[in-house]
């Protein structure tokens, strides 16, 4: 933890969401080898597998999530025969973002393992970067305040986003305890939550009387 108080955001990681189906064929787990079976599972696995090895990120910004798995029929003691799965990349660099969402259906491909299966790409937003001038005024005023701040990508899609198609616009980020957002158990210092007030209503009132 950086024991800062205020997060100047600059911008918005770009996301790519896909949804992803395989096909094979129930058996009965007991009865049907290894070499007659069509395991949809096998294959979603697999798909996953390599998906996980080619988003290791040593510096940890990429971020990559399988949000829903659903097996079919989900019994325990028969073969898949149809797995639904979702993939969740994202990042702050649009050409690497571009190149992993890219790369989904060539992993699908060689990990098949002979099924049929389908990928479709359900989302796809850019990286965004917040305006300079709102940006550079938000963080002057907590230089002003005597704030400490450090610059930062916002990880979540943000209703600012949407904003910043139509406007300037910009964020400002206080600290949540262990570093947990967008969970039921956030919580905040309301000494920080003052801070960010404090900033966000010196950098309105700045950038109205420009």
């Amino acid at each position: 933890m950086e024991e800062r108080t205020i997060g100047v955001v600059t911008g918005i990681q770009g996301t790519r969401w896909f949804a992803i189906e395989v096909e094979g064929s129930e058996a009965h787990a007991g009865t049907t080898p290894f070499s007659a079976r069509r395991d949809a599972f096998r294959a979603a696995h697999a798909m996953i597998a390599e998906m996980y090895k080619l988003t290791v990120d040593n510096k940890d910004i990429l971020r990559f999530t399988v949000g829903c798995f659903e097996v079919s029929p989900g019994s325990p003691n028969t073969v898949p025969g149809h797995v639904y799965f979702t993939l969740d990349i994202r990042h702050p660099v649009g050409a690497i973002l571009k190149a992993l969402g890219d790369n989904v259906e060539d992993v699908c491909k060689r990990n098949a393992c002979g099924l049929p299966y389908k990928v479709r790409e359900t989302y796809n937003v850019p990286p965004i970067q917040f305006d300079d001038g709102v940006v550079g005024r938000i963080r002057a005023c907590t230089k002003a305040l005597d704030l400490s701040h450090r610059d930062m990508i916002s990880g979540a899609l943000q209703d600012a986003k949407y904003m910043n198609d139509i406007c300037p616009a910009g964020m400002i980020f206080v600290p949540c305890e262990k570093g947990i957002s967008h969970n039921e158990v956030e919580a905040a210092d309301p000494k920080d939550l003052a801070a960010g007030v404090c900033v966000l209503a010196e950098a309105m009132i700045a950038l109205a009387n420009q």
